[in-house]
């Protein structure tokens, strides 16, 4: 049976379309279309996924990012002609992420060059490491990952960290995401690029109830719940483990970081791209 579609339209002025855009890549979205005459940014999603709880959410990262509720307008078209490969494959090209990795769509398999690079298939309407949040994610676990065992992914999304994870020799995966549809497109993507490999992903909100440790947690999420999970963070951390922390804003890097400080975690790198920060901090003591 054919997929029903439908397309979200954010109507708002050409000058809010790189938060919109943020928003939405925030949101697991990739696949982003100019509406005519610069009106506003469309997408384009499963219909039975497009929710009003799917778009609540959309308006709350929208907020957070400091697009108020009357600069624009959400508007939903229900049941488009909606043909994948022909109307979104050419929007999605390989993304670079450092001379050792790229990530590249599923269907162009004959552009893998290197044992690191990941395929990702954009078709589930999740991430696909676009976003300069990923990227400095990825270029993070690529400084820290040095013959640790075990790291624990939490918000894995599309499980992106840990499969970048297993591909620089990490063996023992742990991946935790509040949405049921995240941990399927989670082990669908890591399935595609690490089939001999263990990921154990599961519905989790952070760190909550879990009892693993790693060497190594990483999470990719708004300011809001990484300032919920900074807490959580050490009682799950090995002796002198890392953590790596993005989907932060770059004026919000000091703050993240004294909070981290708080917990005995040692800051080790800051760095920032596109607005965005990205920490790296390590545990001071057992």
């Amino acid at each position: 049976m054919e997929q029903n579609w439908s397309q979200l339209q954010i109507l708002t002025n050409p000058e809010n379309f790189e938060l919109v855009t943020n928003a939405l890549i925030i949101q697991q979205i990739t696949g982003i279309e100019n509406l005519n005459h610069d009106r506003g940014l469309a997408i384009y999603l499963p219909s039975e996924q497009l929710t009003k709880d799917w778009c609540h959410q959309l308006q709350i990262t929208l907020n957070q990012l400091g697009l108020t509720d009357s600069a624009y307008q959400l508007q939903i078209i229900a049941n488009v002609n909606m043909h994948w490969g022909q109307n979104w494959a050419p929007y999605y090209q390989p993304v670079r992420i450092s001379h050792f990795m790229s990530i590249i769509p599923s269907w162009q398999k004959d552009l893998v060059q290197s044992p690191y690079d990941i395929l990702m298939d954009p078709q589930e309407s999740f991430g696909s490491g676009e976003h300069a949040t990923t990227k400095l994610c990825l270029q993070a676990l690529e400084e820290v990952v040095n013959h640790q065992e075990s790291l624990i992914d939490v918000g894995t999304g599309t499980g992106i960290l840990a499969i970048a994870a297993a591909k620089l020799g990490v063996k023992t995966l742990y991946g935790y995401d509040i949405s049921d549809e995240a941990i399927v497109v989670a082990q669908k993507n890591f399935n595609l690029n690490c089939p001999q490999e263990k990921f154990q992903v599961a519905i989790n909100s952070l760190l909550d109830n879990i009892t693993n440790s790693a060497e190594i947690i990483t999470a990719n999420m708004l300011e809001e719940p990484i300032r919920a999970l900074i807490p959580q963070l050490a009682s799950h951390l090995k002796a002198k483990g890392h953590v790596i922390i993005s989907g932060i804003l770059e004026t919000k890097i000091a703050n993240i970081t004294q909070l981290l400080k708080q917990e005995h975690l040692a800051i080790i790198k800051t760095s920032a791209a596109q607005g965005w920060g990205c920490i790296i901090a390590q545990k001071e003591r057992g």
